[in-house]
């Protein structure tokens, strides 16, 4: 939970960062304003969902050793299988979570993403070679708009895939990981609204 709760306030400073991103600002408006609607996340998992679909898809995956529990029982873990011809230790683990609203309904998914064969100094197998894989990973999985680079104010570039409603953000969370958040959009934009009001 505490890495999740990192995560989390990783997030919230990208957020009001990237609030101040006009290029940003005019994507968002554009995907709202086009009333397409995407809800896929992972693992036939939605957006909508309630938390109990959410366990019951995840202990489905469990049972089916497709996942396990990750650190502290706090986020599912996925690790990629070996794939012939492939460095293994180039597969990704990925730590994942739901974003619930206090209905218990899922509005996004948190994940966490690092190779199993991490090496510091290897700009394959750290975030930098992480954040690469994981672009091209999501633009071939879902098309449409292409990321747009946000530099943050301690140098670092973070990543933003806006489509519709659904805004995916890459983060570099470490050296080793990089801090994935899939959004609804809608949800973000209803949340802003309540707290001006």
């Amino acid at each position: 939970m505490a890495n999740m709760l990192k995560v989390g306030m990783l997030f919230i400073i990208l957020s009001f960062i990237i609030s101040c991103q006009s290029e940003y600002d005019k994507a968002v408006k554009e995907g709202l304003s086009s009333g397409i609607v995407h809800d896929s996340l992972i693992f036939g998992l939605r957006i909508g969902h309630d938390r109990k679909k959410f366990y019951e898809i995840c202990w489905d995956l469990n049972k089916k050793g497709i996942i396990r529990e990750g650190p502290g029982n706090m986020s599912a873990r996925y690790v990629e299988p070996y794939a012939p011809g492939r460095d293994s230790s180039m597969r990704k683990e990925m730590l994942f979570y739901g974003m619930f609203d206090d209905k218990d309904v899922m509005y996004g998914m948190e994940m966490t993403y690092s190779y199993t064969g991490y090496v510091p100094h290897d700009s394959l197998r750290n975030h930098i070679g992480m954040m690469k894989e994981l672009k091209k990973q999501f633009m071939n999985d879902l098309n449409g708009n292409p990321f747009m680079e946000i530099k943050l104010d301690d140098g670092r570039s973070t990543f933003a895939k806006i489509d519709g409603n659904r805004q995916i953000l890459l983060v570099p969370k470490s050296n080793r990981e990089v801090a994935v958040r899939i959004q609804d959009l809608r949800h973000k934009v209803t949340k802003k609204d309540k707290e001006k009001s």
